[in-house]
């Protein structure tokens, strides 16, 4: 074989050598910075959305139709002072997940288009000693789909004849964080009462919301 040849074949194995050692660096950089994001930004991210959550709900509770709380559910009792029927109202429990969803919906949006989320460049050396220092860099955040927001209501027994009646809602929010070559899905949900009263006397088997009917569990 000429020398020719020789350093040909040596040039191509230059070549792939660098590759494979660039390729396994970038993996190994891109496998630290995915496990990172995992545990500190997704931390991060949820902790950011609860409290938007919660933001969100006051802020809509402050509404006038929310302000009193004897619009949620219409409780009757009976000649002997027991409940008779329990009854909650759509209207003002759609409007107001409505404005929750809204204002939620703004808010998530708000976080997407901020630099509120970084992450330190160091963390794609993989070491906790060093992670916190250097610079950092901002995710890039994308809210996938709406906000998700549902209601439930809840009756537990807390003593003889008492019955505390409450309303939670539950919202869900599914934010995808930007990564290279990778896409990160964190899913957030969170409950909050909006609603609570301790209804004294027995309680029916059933209330209705509107017509339809719901079975109690006590």
């Amino acid at each position: 074989m000429c020398r020719c040849a020789r350093r040909k074949i040596k040039a191509v194995l230059a070549v792939i050598i660098i590759l494979a050692i660039v390729i396994s660096c970038l993996l190994y950089f891109r496998g630290n910075l995915v496990e990172y994001v995992d545990k500190y930004a997704s931390a991060l991210i949820t902790t950011k959305v609860v409290d938007i959550f919660n933001s969100s709900t006051t802020e809509a509770l402050t509404g006038e139709m929310f302000q009193d709380k004897d619009n949620f559910y219409d409780i009757r009792y009976d000649n002997d002072g027991n409940v008779a029927l329990i009854s909650g109202d759509m209207v003002v429990i759609n409007a107001l997940m409505r404005d929750v969803a809204a204002i939620t919906q703004r808010e998530v949006n708000l976080l997407c288009e901020s630099d509120d989320v970084q992450v330190p460049y160091s963390s794609i050396l993989g070491s906790v000693v060093i992670a916190n220092y250097g610079g950092k860099y901002s995710l890039k955040l994308e809210n996938v789909g709406n906000i998700q927001c549902n209601y439930r209501t809840t009756f537990e027994s807390v003593g003889i004849n008492q019955t505390l009646l409450c309303m939670y809602i539950d919202l869900f929010a599914d934010i995808s964080v930007m990564l290279p070559l990778s896409v990160k899905n964190v899913k957030v949900q969170n409950s909050m009462v909006v609603y609570q009263n301790l209804i004294v006397g027995k309680v029916p088997e059933f209330y209705f919301q509107n017509g339809m009917g719901n079975s109690l569990k006590l």
